[in-house]
């Protein structure tokens, strides 16, 4: 296997709960490989959705799944059109609001979508029920649905009650492969998540360091690698380690040369 100068660290981005290490230089594949069919969602995919959801400072509040009739839509290009067009409607209806959505089969092969929005719970029974119902019409029109049954459960509407709430289902979501294999006959899946641009997180701060630095921050941290592989690119759920230093903890001393193999530096973004 090649071994690639990776740069050194001269850095970390802090976010609400993960730390990224930065680097003069990420080593380029002279040879990228070919993008084949999507077959499930990638493992570099559901961990970059764990991050965002873990690093947002949106708050999501309502929680809507969408789910076809009996006869579905086997092409993703169709799908991608109907959320589109909910999306449109529901902006109309609520106003403007941040989002994520992501995307899984039921195991009879139908797709299904659920949205996490950022928009206030209604706070009486009787505008709650007028948003369900206008959810279930708006759905059951936008996909021509014909089934009667379809009304009855072709969507749901819920309150996320935590604060959190929203956020923790995504990153389980991520977690898990139950659910994301495409089905045989379903072409063009696309993008398995997707959010509105406002809830993709930005650094709380950047703390210019060394490697050897960074490694003294994370001293007793379970997942900390040794020396002869790279620092993660994401160290999940470190922040804190950041936010409850105090000043001079970090040495700054200079830093050893530190290579490794391309593989290693991405086994565990």
């Amino acid at each position: 296997m090649a071994i690639y100068d990776l740069g050194p660290v001269i850095g970390v981005d802090v976010y609400k709960n993960d730390l990224v290490v930065k680097r003069t230089g990420t080593p380029s594949n002279p040879d990228p490989p070919v993008r084949g069919v999507i077959k499930e969602l990638s493992k570099a995919s559901r961990r970059r959705l764990a991050f965002i959801a873990s690093n947002t400072d949106v708050t999501f509040r309502t929680m809507v799944t969408l789910t076809y009739p009996a006869q579905f839509p086997s092409d993703g290009l169709k799908v991608k059109r109907d959320l589109r067009a909910f999306l449109d409607w529901w902006r109309r209806d609520r106003g403007p609001s941040s989002y994520l959505w992501f995307l899984e089969f039921q195991a009879r092969g139908a797709p299904h979508v659920h949205l996490l929005f950022e928009n206030e719970w209604p706070h009486s029974k009787e505008t709650v029920k007028g948003l369900r119902f206008r959810v279930i019409s708006t759905w059951y029109r936008i996909v021509d649905s014909k089934d009667p049954r379809h009304l009855l459960a072709g969507t749901s509407v819920e309150r996320i009650r935590k604060p959190n709430g929203g956020a923790h289902y995504a990153v389980k979501y991520a977690q898990k492969t139950y659910q994301k294999l495409v089905p045989a006959g379903y072409q063009n899946v696309g993008r398995f998540w997707g959010c509105s641009r406002d809830v993709v997180p930005k650094p709380i701060d950047t703390l210019r360091c060394t490697e050897d630095d960074v490694r003294g921050l994370l001293d007793g941290w379970e997942y900390l690698p040794d020396e002869q592989h790279p620092l993660y690119r994401v160290c999940y759920n470190q922040a804190h380690r950041v936010r409850d230093r105090v000043a001079g903890e970090l040495d700054k001393r200079g830093e050893k040369h530190y290579t490794a193999s391309e593989k290693q530096f991405h086994e565990h973004e």
